[in-house]
């Protein structure tokens, strides 16, 4: 009799622990999912981290032309990062030659678009901790008689505006002889006018370069030309804990095998 009743007790005793504990890790989730849906990070829209991006970059950024959704490599790393600290993502496609001025203009919270951290930069922006390196490229049709940069003298090199690839374009231009630096809007306009025959090359960020060059075989990469260029996430001076969640998420993701796997996706094991 008495250890039936001390079996009934024990048993009741247990469920009693196990109840108080699954409403205990109930209300832990709830409270995890409030403060990721209440992200104390300020942002122009609350919940929502407003990201501007060239659109015409891939395979950073693109529009894919089966669904319409702007897809690559930075918008997978930036969805992460969103979902990391809390805040919705929201890309909002704009020209990368005045997307500084926009992001101070608070027109976005962060901008995401290949950017490649430079001193110039730096004095308009802050920038989060590098999340890839790149080098600059001489693009040509296949079987181009240019071979190297060396072979540019006479010729018409296409650029996007705005980017250290026109820059590197004026740099060498003279000495090299380039006859004309033609700026287009985006990288894509300056590889169709490659096709057509009204350029002559285009100089551009390698991975980008590479990515096209292994869609369409129309393109040859002549030469990598080396600048040590290391791309960040750019935001306002005066956004300081949405920099530091940045960092803090991408340091994170590096260390868990995330990055590696978004990597791996839009760039394969190069």
């Amino acid at each position: 009799m008495h250890k039936k009743r001390l079996f009934y007790t024990l048993l009741i005793l247990s469920l009693v622990l196990i109840f108080a504990g699954c409403a205990g890790k109930s209300e832990k989730s709830k409270e995890e999912a409030k403060e990721n849906k209440e992200s104390k990070i300020e942002t122009i829209t609350p919940g929502v981290l407003t990201v501007g991006s060239d659109v015409a970059f891939p395979p950073f950024e693109f529009e894919d032309e089966k669904t319409q959704e702007i897809v690559g490599f930075d918008v997978d790393l930036i969805k992460e990062i969103g979902k990391r600290i809390g805040l919705q993502v929201k890309i909002q496609p704009a020209a990368f030659d005045t997307i500084i001025q926009a992001l101070n203009a608070k027109k976005f919270d962060c901008v995401v678009s290949a950017m490649t951290i430079t001193d110039e930069r730096k004095q308009q922006v802050d920038f989060s901790d590098p999340y890839i390196d790149s080098n600059q490229s001489l693009a040509v049709k296949s079987g181009s008689p240019i071979k190297s940069i060396e072979d540019l003298k006479g010729r018409i090199v296409g650029v996007q505006r705005g980017t250290t690839g026109e820059l590197k374009a004026q740099e060498i231009k003279e000495k090299y002889g380039i006859k004309e630096i033609k700026s287009y809007d985006d990288t894509l306009m300056a590889f169709e006018d490659l096709k057509a025959g009204r350029i002559d090359a285009v100089i551009n960020d390698y991975p980008v370069t590479a990515y096209l060059v292994k869609k369409d075989p129309f393109f040859e990469i002549v030469a990598e030309i080396p600048t040590g260029e290391k791309y960040g996430i750019a935001v306002r001076k005066d956004s300081k804990a949405l920099l530091e969640a940045i960092n803090k998420a991408l340091a994170d993701m590096k260390k868990d095998g995330t990055y590696e796997k978004i990597y791996k996706k839009w760039f394969g094991n190069q």
